[in-house]
């Protein structure tokens, strides 16, 4: 089962792939109908091929991640179903999530990440009502001083679209023992 969306997150995947193959398969997945969302500061192949191009400002990818979030729990597009059954603590997140001081509206997320806020809405509708979606995030995360807190947020849309070790969203994957 392939993705519906594919948010690629901060990574140019066809030049840098550490695997061999991933760049190759975002290419086949959208040959195949995926559709793209991406979420980079840079103008490269992929975004050009994108339904939403969000040109963040570096280093701004927390509050646009946190958008999303704030956009899917307010219009109550999470996947209750999932989040029910898996998500422990999550009426505490939404509050946080909504906390006037704390929270991250897309407004605000717009103007933090100079990025046009329509286009947040939008693109976090679109994930949130594709199943299954998946994110593919890179050293945008790794190297970014708020790289763990988008990192979070960006599990936590995993986790509430219930789009986790699903096929064609998020598969997680348990390595086993090796042994010689």
């Amino acid at each position: 089962v392939q993705p519906k969306y594919l948010l690629n997150w901060g990574r140019d995947s066809l030049r840098s792939n550490p695997d061999g193959t991933w760049g190759h398969s975002i290419i086949e997945l959208l040959k195949r109908g995926t559709k793209l969302i991406n979420v980079d500061p840079r103008v490269n192949w992929l975004s050009t091929r994108a339904e939403i191009h969000l040109r963040v400002r570096v280093g701004t990818d927390a509050a646009m991640a946190m958008a999303w979030l704030w956009v899917i729990i307010n219009e109550d597009l999470y996947d209750h179903e999932f989040v029910e059954k898996w998500c422990y603590g999550f009426d505490e997140f939404a509050a946080r999530i909504n906390d006037p001081e704390k929270g991250m509206t897309p407004e605000k997320a717009a103007e933090i990440c100079e990025v046009d806020v329509d286009k947040i809405y939008a693109a976090a509708r679109m994930y949130a009502n594709a199943k299954p979606a998946s994110i593919a995030w890179g050293l945008a995360f790794d190297q970014n001083q708020n790289g763990n807190q988008a990192g979070h947020c960006c599990l936590a849309l995993m986790a509430i679209t219930g789009n986790v070790d699903n096929p064609g969203g998020n598969i997680i994957i348990r390595k086993g023992v090796v042994r010689a």
